[in-house]
């Protein structure tokens, strides 16, 4: 299950990287998208609660039982990332796609240390 779990976090963390690189562009090139998009900061909230979600499910236990920090630190710093650009950076877009993405990345790291340990594939 935990094998899923990273998985789909680190689908759903690039999802969200690409979504936070290619929107700005969007934007910029389609400027009247932005009015049919209207305020989407309950999806942003939304998808945010689902990677942090999983990346709590996937990564905190079997970080537990392996007790490598360096997962647990990537873990942390990308979801306090997100976190922050949702909720305290919304409207500063510039900030909030920046955090956003360097925290995306991080947590896509989380899952894919979290996955090797499991399968011994890891050189801590």
């Amino acid at each position: 299950m935990n094998k899923i779990l990273d998985r789909f976090g680190i689908c759903a963390s690039t999802l969200c990287l690409v979504h936070c690189i290619l929107t700005p562009f969007i934007i910029m090139f389609f400027p009247s998208i932005k009015s049919l998009l209207g305020d989407t900061h309950f999806v942003h909230e939304l998808f945010a609660a689902v990677v942090i979600t999983v990346v709590v499910i996937a990564v905190y236990p079997q970080c537990r039982r392996h007790g490598h920090k360096d997962i647990i630190a990537y873990a942390l710093i990308g979801a306090a990332l997100i976190l922050s650009a949702v909720f305290l950076f919304h409207e500063n877009l510039a900030l909030h796609y920046s955090l956003t993405i360097i925290g995306s990345l991080a947590l896509i790291i989380a899952h894919i240390k979290n996955m090797r340990l499991r399968h011994n594939k890891c050189d801590h």
